[in-house]
């Protein structure tokens, strides 16, 4: 029997019949983490890892996609992981996704250089010092490099890559450049970029990335996504 707390709920999923735990009143995730795990490209029998799983939405998206997938979310945040680990439980899912409460930064000790095919992740968007920091801790790490900063992610994600491995990411798109000047730094090329819109005649907010360990210089821009503007963006 899955325990479900009072300031919790279950919703179903969309996809493969699945269900999901989320708070009713703080941390939930939101369509950006949709996005991104439609814009992910996995192959059957990969092993792919999420880092900043928040509820564990994306691992959850991405199972049934392909066969034999091995996945890991890894969550700092003790109650979003066990909220992760039990949703998981709920599918009875645990010989193909398992959750790890830790910070990313410290998860050498768990994996092996180049043990990955996949990073995926939805970190968060806003510096330190850049805007107003939200007063539940939970959605202020989601949001805010409370914890770790882009570089952090990247360089954790150059090391747990295989070569020729792939990085799925989600970003604001102001912050692009910085973005890919990061990947490459630790030797990883962006290959594929997908703008967000809100609507039809604004600016991007957001963008998706593919990005591949010692790949070669090409970029391409796929069509862009535009989103009804009053679909939330922000948390996970």
């Amino acid at each position: 029997m899955i325990k479900i707390k009072n300031d919790e709920k279950i919703e179903d999923l969309e996809e493969n019949r699945l269900r999901i735990i989320q708070a009713k009143n703080s941390y939930r995730f939101s369509v950006d983490s949709i996005l991104l795990t439609k814009f992910i490209k996995i192959k059957d029998y990969e092993n792919i890892i999420d880092l900043g799983t928040g509820s564990g939405i994306i691992p959850l998206l991405l199972f049934g996609q392909r066969k034999g997938l091995s996945i890991y979310g890894i969550e700092i945040q003790k109650k979003l992981a066990d909220m992760a680990r039990r949703s998981v439980e709920l599918n009875k899912l645990q010989d193909s996704i398992t959750i790890i409460q830790e910070d990313f930064k410290n998860i050498k000790k768990f994996f092996k250089n180049g043990q990955f095919d996949v990073v995926v992740s939805n970190p968060p968007y806003i510096s330190m010092g850049q805007g107003k920091i939200n007063p539940l801790s939970s959605k202020a790490i989601a949001r805010h490099e409370v914890k770790s900063n882009l570089e952090d992610l990247i360089s954790i994600s150059n090391y747990l890559l295989k070569n020729k491995g792939r990085i799925y990411l989600i970003y604001k798109s102001n912050k692009l450049i910085k973005l890919i000047v990061i990947l490459k730094k630790y030797g990883i090329e962006s290959k594929v970029v997908k703008f967000i819109h809100f609507k039809p005649g604004e600016n991007a907010n957001l963008v998706l990335l593919e990005g591949i360990k010692g790949g070669k210089e090409e970029l391409k821009v796929e069509d862009p996504i535009f989103l009804n503007i009053n679909q939330k963006i922000g948390d996970k």
